[in-house]
């Protein structure tokens, strides 16, 4: 009878499957599938919760996306809440409890080989420019003339010296009216286009209607904030809302990677319907100015793992710094609930054909704790162990990183240098202080690929948090980055905005990323943008911080009023790095 019975659950278990209910696959670890966070019935509020499902719910029967002109979103409603957007992931873990009042001194050491170019250390965008939402989703790149960043809700053109030549609301800047609500902002330099891309999100829990906004430049001039200078989209994702989508690139396609919950039933908790990539082919001319509406394609929906059985969380699609045809995507396997040791790899080749590709393992790794700052109880959320940027050349060295735990419970930032084809990963690296937490870091290979830069924030309960960066060269051995580090940026008070303790228990909202990408003009400079904090206040009173970082500071460097012609490119490391695990 007992054999009977299995017999009806294992029939019944492949029905619920192949009717799309959200049962765990055979293999699958039940526990390890990211889940919505539970979020406040009053605030676009994330409030940490157990994991409800062990899978997805069924995304609809097929899934196809389509790209309009930006136009036809219609007139988005208006807003007037400025708490943060909901965000899927897992419960964060406090920290040690902290009572410390007064913040200590910092004790930096200074590094010989990192400096700034030509002093460039300037305050961007501010809670009060942005619109007072909060957290600051924090980024930017820089081109041949310009840099451009972008935080939630407002972009901002600056020329190469960061004086302020343009900017706008996201709103103001797709030509919707005050108070749309959106989010999540991606902008990027394409050396091969010779265009600006961008995504943010259209960030609605109130209805079934979705939408990503994305689009590109013109022409290599950025300053033009309307129509008349960026052609402006958007992908029709109804009813699945994207979460934290980060875009990328290869030299035929815009490429955006993200976590989908379905609004099939609009929900302040939307369950997690699985994580996707979408393509949108670039013009195929640079002096192409039409802005015709591109053909979307997307990947299998839930994604899964190069294992063929977990599922895939926050894939992060390559910020190609080079005209190579294969746009890769990384994501971390999700160490939520253990330890996890790889990354998964796609591919979109030059004809945008979707190519899983083998795991690398790299080091384990387990899910960060939150980050303690001066004088409060209040900490501060180092996500949880995802991707949050890649850039680079598949040749060459693409570079990534995440936040992850390491000793004494302290958060660390774990960062990978991978080749395609290669031996991944070429090199493994960690920045992490003896007292300090580190979380919320960028890293990018210069473009000349001989050295590579990391920015990050740095916290403890001694300090309030800051801005660091730290180098290595071709000849730095591998699996590190030179000794010091550079301090950017400081804040002068602690993070205890609205985001903070609400709901209870719940972490202040930083980053949720920040930005660092390789000079196309300088070749041994990386420009970044980071978040810190200026005030104890329930409004947010965050700042940004854009800086330009020379690598090297030992080369002669001039400057160029045009893009130079592409560097012969050679290996950041050219040393044998320590052995580290072999790929699958």
């Amino acid at each position: 009878m007992a054999g009977g019975m299995e017999g009806i659950r294992a029939f019944l278990l492949t029905l619920l499957v192949l009717l799309g209910i959200g049962a765990a696959p055979t293999g699958t670890n039940a526990a390890a599938g990211p889940t919505a966070l539970a979020t406040s019935q009053n605030l676009s509020q994330a409030a940490p919760v157990d994991r409800a499902t062990p899978a997805p719910s069924a995304p609809p029967a097929t899934f196809a996306p389509k790209a309009v002109p930006a136009t036809q979103m219609g007139r988005l409603p208006a807003s007037s809440s400025k708490q943060p957007f909901f965000r899927g992931g897992v419960p964060k873990r406090a920290s040690a409890p902290t009572n410390s009042t007064t913040p200590a001194p910092l004790l930096a050491t200074s590094s010989p080989n990192i400096a700034l170019y030509n002093g460039l250390n300037k305050p961007g965008q501010t809670a009060a420019s942005a619109g007072d939402f909060s957290p600051p989703d924090s980024t930017g790149a820089i081109g041949p003339n310009n840099y451009v960043e972008m935080a939630n809700s407002s972009i901002a053109v600056y020329d190469r010296s960061l004086n302020l030549l343009s900017s706008k609301s996201l709103a103001a800047f797709i030509g919707q009216g005050a108070g749309a609500s959106l989010c999540d902002p991606q902008i990027e330099w394409d050396p091969a286009a010779s265009r600006w891309l961008y995504a943010f999100l259209y960030c609605n829990l109130a209805s079934s209607t979705q939408f990503l906004p994305f689009g590109w430049s013109r022409t290599s001039d950025p300053t033009n904030l309307t129509s008349a200078g960026w052609c402006q989209f958007a992908i029709v994702n109804t009813p699945l809302l994207m979460d934290y989508p980060k875009l990328g690139h290869n030299s035929h396609y815009l490429i955006v990677g993200g976590n989908f919950f379905s609004e099939a039933v609009p929900s302040l908790t939307p369950p997690f319907a699985g994580a996707g990539i979408m393509w949108a082919p670039l013009p195929a001319s640079n002096s192409d100015t039409t802005c015709n509406s591109p053909t979307v394609a997307a990947s299998p929906l839930p994604l899964r793992n190069g294992d063929g059985h977990t599922l895939t969380f926050t894939p992060v699609p390559v910020n190609t710094d080079s005209n190579a045809g294969d746009g890769y995507v990384l994501s971390a396997y999700d160490p939520s609930v253990s330890a996890q040791n790889k990354l998964s790899v796609w591919h979109i080749d030059s004809a945008g054909g979707f190519n899983p590709d083998a795991d690398i393992s790299v080091n384990s790794f387990t899910a960060p704790l939150n980050a303690p700052q001066s004088g409060t109880s209040n900490q501060i959320d180092t996500l949880d162990g995802r991707l949050t940027q890649a850039v680079g050349d598949p040749t060459t060295g693409i570079w990534t990183q995440h936040t992850v735990n390491g000793p004494g419970n302290r958060s660390v930032v774990d960062w990978y240098e991978l080749t395609f084809p290669g031996s991944n990963p070429i090199q493994q690296g960690i920045v992490s202080s003896p007292t300090d937490f580190v979380f919320n870091a960028a890293i990018s290979p210069t473009s000349d690929a001989r050295g590579a830069a990391i920015e990050y924030n740095r916290s403890s309960s001694s300090i309030f948090p800051v801005i660091a960066a730290q180098v290595r060269r071709a000849v730095t051995p591998a699996n590190q980055m030179d000794p010091g580090e550079l301090i950017l940026a400081t804040s002068s008070a602690a993070d205890v905005d609205f985001t903070c303790n609400n709901p209870a228990g719940a972490p202040c909202r930083w980053g949720d990323y920040s930005a660092a990408t390789p000079d196309p003009v300088q070749t041994n400079i990386v420009w970044g943008t980071n978040e810190f904090n200026t005030a104890s206040t329930n409004p947010p009173a965050w700042s940004d911080e854009n800086f330009a970082l020379l690598v090297t500071p030992t080369r002669a460097v001039q400057q160029l009023s045009s893009p130079a012609p592409a560097p012969s490119r050679s290996p950041v490391n050219q040393v044998s790095p320590a052995p580290s695990p072999s790929p699958r």
